[in-house]
């Protein structure tokens, strides 16, 4: 298994982790966070980070590696992850990716278009513009797609400004390999819809039992409004209940129900995204499938 590089995908709450371990009683491994907010310190039970017991176990890579406010991409991950597994070679270990970040798998395995970066300059001209003149002329100016969110939007802008040419453009361009001599095994546990939908409401019960709302409590003041770790679900509606504008039920039920529906969205992409990916509907048959290589 000398150039073989394991990624274990999955929907949110679907047992990812504990395959992992699993997996590294059998082999010997490095585990690869692939978890866009998991690479965050700060709310490592509200993003469902591996615990500490187990990282002391097995060596894991990325998991809380960002402060709270720096920002991150697909590329900036790519870097990172190239870095990671160059490292973990060296000790002779199998790199296992652990993720449910459907993009960042996909552009891991496919390559990426290489978009040229945007100057300090046309990143504020971008958004003064978007301030000053509003979300419908902006698009006008632009001439973007209307269904595009505000970050979304911007950057569009920035790109235009910056190379006369859409993003659009820039993606049908070739992609370019970030890892080039290493063969993919792409694991996707996808246990029945029924089965991760309790394990989601079951999670945040024990996400609430490991003092979630402190470590919310503890960092909301110093997260800034464009941080990429807002988007960890829960986060808002968690801060909307220590604000007493939602009642703990509320609060609850507005948590497991998003949580459910992003679990229905990645089963979705899962499915179609991916040519070479192979479906197990538990743990076990991962296992058995990886005492055969």
């Amino acid at each position: 298994m000398d150039d073989k590089v394991l990624i274990i995908s999955g929907a949110t709450a679907c047992g990812k982790s504990n395959v992992a371990m699993k997996i590294a009683e059998e082999k010997d491994i490095a585990i690869i966070n692939a978890d866009s907010l998991q690479i965050y310190e700060g709310l490592p039970i509200l993003s469902s980070q591996p615990s500490k017991a187990d990282q002391k176990k097995v060596s894991h890579y990325l998991y809380s590696y960002l402060k709270p406010n720096q920002p991150c991409s697909v590329g900036i991950w790519l870097e990172l992850i190239n870095q990671k597994i160059n490292e973990i070679r060296k000790t002779k270990k199998i790199p296992v990716i652990v993720g449910g970040t459907g993009l960042y798998i996909a552009k891991l395995i496919d390559g990426i278009n290489e978009i040229p970066q945007v100057s300090s300059f046309n990143k504020k001209l971008a958004k003064d513009l978007f301030d000053e003149s509003g979300r419908e002329k902006f698009i006008k100016k632009f001439l973007l797609p209307n269904h595009l969110d505000k970050q979304r939007l911007i950057r569009s802008a920035e790109v235009i400004l910056e190379t006369g040419k859409t993003i659009d453009f820039w993606q049908q361009q070739p992609k370019k390999k970030i890892l080039i001599d290493n063969n993919f095994i792409h694991l996707n546990l996808n246990p029945n819809r029924e089965t991760i939908y309790n394990n989601c409401n079951q999670r945040f019960l024990e996400m609430l039992d490991k003092g979630v709302i402190d470590e919310v409590n503890n960092l909301k003041d110093i997260i800034l409004e464009n941080s990429q770790i807002n988007k960890t679900i829960g986060f808002h509606e968690i801060i909307d209940f220590i604000n007493k504008k939602i009642s703990f039920e509320e609060m609850k039920n507005i948590i497991t129900k998003k949580t459910r529906n992003y679990a229905k969205r990645q089963l979705t992409w899962f499915r179609h995204q991916f040519k070479e990916i192979l479906f197990f509907s538990n743990d076990q048959e991962i296992i058995k499938f990886i005492k055969q290589l």
